[in-house]
């Protein structure tokens, strides 16, 4: 399945099941519901309303930096009039996104591509939440606070609730409740390769990957980069692969992954201080996954074949390059 198939698969999967599921249980906004602390308990960086009363029309980015990617809405919240056209644009970035009230009052089409955009005129006062249906687990939402409306987002509760969602309970039996620099689960689907940084700032030091955790589809391949300055190696204890152990920015390791499952990896000299990752792949997770390929990458860019499968525990090569 080409890029554009896998985007536009995902995209009509999700109009019809989270889509659907909002629409129908509809929450209504209402004037006196004014505190938005707990609707962006697991969003990043909401510090303010933005207040742009007074204007006409307010743009508003889709794919915005933030919630672990290309995972936000820019600015989050925002004070507007009644009778204020609201733009969303698209970056094109993090996959398909799609903006819908909670409230049913609007929902978008789904899209991936630069310059797309919706919009929407409110008439009605109140608070509008919104939200990306396929990314508002990570935190992809943003509110509109319309007409004469005060909204606060909690003061120090929401700094006590971002403490709390910043430290997740799913920690996959252990493996990552050292891992400072873990957050949430990234949600990289309907990405056919993604990028692992080895030796990211985390951990007390260049002892990190990142992200530490994401979820995939069957046949993403994955591709660890080296980025710090130390001895590094990428090892799956549970699975068996495993790179080679060494100290050189711009080194690759890449594996394919098919199969649905749970792959729980480290580094093996800094595995005790954190720096470990894990790859959920399609349903998971689960400790085995039906099989594992590779895929060899070179002069900075993944050079594919045709693909690869090894069956789990038995047939595995180890392959990486480092550019000359």
């Amino acid at each position: 399945m080409n890029n554009t198939t896998r985007r536009r698969f995902l995209a009509a999967t999700a109009g019809v099941t989270l889509g659907a599921g909002l629409v129908a249980s509809p929450t209504a906004a209402q004037p006196d519901e004014t505190d938005l602390s707990s609707w962006f308990v697991n969003t990043d960086g909401v510090a303010e309303i933005v207040d742009a009363r007074g204007q006409s029309s307010v743009d508003i980015t889709v794919g915005a930096a933030g919630n672990g990617g290309a995972f936000a809405f820019d600015p989050v919240a925002v004070y507007i009039d009644r009778g204020t056209t609201v733009i969303w644009t698209w970056t094109g970035d993090g996959g398909t996104h799609n903006v819908v009230a909670k409230d049913g009052s609007f929902e978008s089409e789904y899209y991936d591509s630069s310059g797309e955009t919706f919009e929407t005129t409110l008439d009605t006062e109140g608070v509008v939440r919104y939200a990306c249906a396929p990314h508002e687990s990570m935190g992809m939402k943003g509110a509109l606070v319309v007409g004469d409306v005060t909204a606060t987002l909690g003061g120090s509760e929401t700094a006590e609730a971002t403490e709390t969602a910043s430290k997740p309970t799913e920690t996959y039996d252990g493996w990552l409740s050292g891992t400072d620099n873990y957050r949430r689960l990234v949600d990289r689907r309907g990405e056919s390769e993604v990028i692992v940084k080895v030796g990211a700032q985390g951990n007390g030091g260049q002892f990190a990957f990142d992200p530490p955790a994401m979820r995939v589809d069957p046949g993403t391949t994955v591709v660890w980069e080296w980025v710090g300055d130390l001895r590094y190696d990428v090892v799956d204890p549970e699975l068996g692969y495993h790179s080679e152990q060494i100290a050189r920015s711009g080194h690759y390791f890449a594996v394919e992954f098919d199969g649905h499952g749970l792959s729980t990896y480290e580094c093996t000299e800094y595995g005790e201080q954190g720096m470990r990752g894990v790859v959920v792949v399609g349903a998971g997770p689960t400790k085995q996954l039906s099989t594992l390929g590779y895929t060899v990458v070179g002069g900075g860019a993944l050079l594919f074949g045709g693909p690869l499968a090894y069956g789990v525990r038995e047939h595995f090569r180890n392959v990486s390059m480092t550019p000359e």
